[in-house]
């Protein structure tokens, strides 16, 4: 019989997209295998920032493209914030916009283990 206690401790996860049915889609995914704990969603990048600062998550998905914002200064206000988050950022793009500063890159055509796999590894990566 296995040791709950041993079992390591979820993700902690930020989500954070402009779109509401998005982000409920996504918080219902990661909550697939229970590797992941969503501890909050954000629809803007001040809210984003907020719950980044009052949560600590071990990763924020986010969608660079969020209304009124720019992806690679919400991101550099994020690790103001929480530096010790990591940043996963979900785009359509076949290629990822490594100007944005974050850590890991995932396309929004993911299949629900690829996106879990993603958030998870992203919390191993370390900062350069």
């Amino acid at each position: 019989m296995t040791d709950p206690a041993a079992a390591p401790a979820p993700c902690r996860v930020l989500l954070v997209d402009p779109d509401d049915r998005v982000r409920e889609s996504l918080a219902g995914l990661l909550r697939i295998g229970q590797r992941c704990l969503v501890i909050g969603t954000a629809g803007t990048a001040d809210g984003a920032v907020l719950l980044a600062a009052e949560t600590a998550p071990d990763v924020v998905v986010v969608d660079p493209r969020l209304p009124g914002s720019d992806g690679a200064v919400l991101i550099a206000r994020l690790r103001a914030v929480a530096p010790e988050t990591r940043v996963l950022v979900l785009n359509w793009s076949e290629t990822a916009d490594l100007t944005t500063g974050a850590d890991a890159y995932a396309r929004k055509t993911f299949r629900p283990h690829e996106l879990i796999d993603a958030v998870v590894s992203t919390t191993r990566r370390t900062h350069a």
